[in-house]
């Protein structure tokens, strides 16, 4: 099956659907669309149930953004429309918090986070010290920080171009995401969390693009010391897409274990 939709109902998430097999749903990160999973679902191919997701704000799903555990519950929705049960979810960036959230609420065989910390402390400070510029004029400016730390050159071609299209900057949307972060102390918004991630007994496969700080991996492997983590080193934010190859039979292996 190979099918694209936009389903008016309470979920209202336009997706695309792919193959038949395991359930693997796919969320993109802040600023991008479903169309950066493709090269991972042409991969995978026909023996998996591929679903990407346009996320509120983002591709062909309208409405405002929404705080992270409307995003799950909308996604329960559609999960529920397409008769799914226990996929496995992967999250890029922002959506690595959406996937843990689902994990924790909902029922999944497992989930995969990529390049997205599980200590948000740091990441929170930095946005709230900038929250003025980000609420202001200078906003296309002071985002263009954040798109370059996401080194997308190190993807190749012709798959960066396609990262690039699928990108579409808006500072409402930066914002509605953020609101969480920006209104509420770091350690606080890490406390819930580390209260959700308590709550998951799940196979979770972490994939990161960078080397890990000590005080990061020393509180990833604390929270969660049956989760697989992985370091592909120099592979930047879009460590999935800088090896796709690679990310895909990795990914294949984490969905056959998760199955078995």
């Amino acid at each position: 099956m190979s099918s694209i939709a936009v389903r008016e109902t309470n979920a209202a998430l336009a997706f695309e659907e792919h193959g038949a097999g395991v359930p693997v749903v796919f969320l993109h990160g802040l600023t991008f669309d479903r169309g950066t999973w493709r090269p991972i679902i042409d991969r995978l191919g026909a023996g998996v149930h591929s679903i990407a997701v346009d996320l509120p704000g983002h591709g062909a799903t309208g409405g405002a953004p929404c705080d992270l555990d409307d995003v799950a519950a909308r996604l329960r929705g559609l999960v529920d429309e397409l008769g799914v049960e226990r996929p496995v979810v992967v999250g890029h960036s922002m959506s690595g918090g959406v996937a843990a959230i689902y994990a924790a609420a909902h029922p999944v065989r497992g989930a995969v986070i990529i390049d997205n910390s599980l200590d948000i402390r740091p990441f929170v400070e930095l946005v709230q010290r900038l929250e003025g510029p980000l609420r202001g004029p200078d906003f296309a400016r002071v985002f263009q920080g954040f798109q370059q730390s996401m080194s997308i050159d190190r993807i190749p071609e012709p798959l960066r171009a396609l990262v690039l299209a699928s990108q579409d900057v808006r500072q409402d949307v930066v914002l509605g995401y953020w609101d969480q972060v920006l209104r509420t102390p770091a350690a606080e918004l890490q406390a819930w969390i580390d209260r959700i991630i308590a709550t998951v007994d799940v196979p979770f496969l972490y994939v990161f693009g960078h080397e890990l700080p000590a005080g990061e991996r020393r509180h990833l492997e604390t929270s969660m010391p049956s989760a697989e983590v992985e370091v592909w080193p120099d592979r930047g934010h879009f460590v999935h897409l800088a090896e796709p190859d690679r990310f895909a039979a990795r990914l294949r292996s984490f969905i056959e274990k998760c199955s078995a």
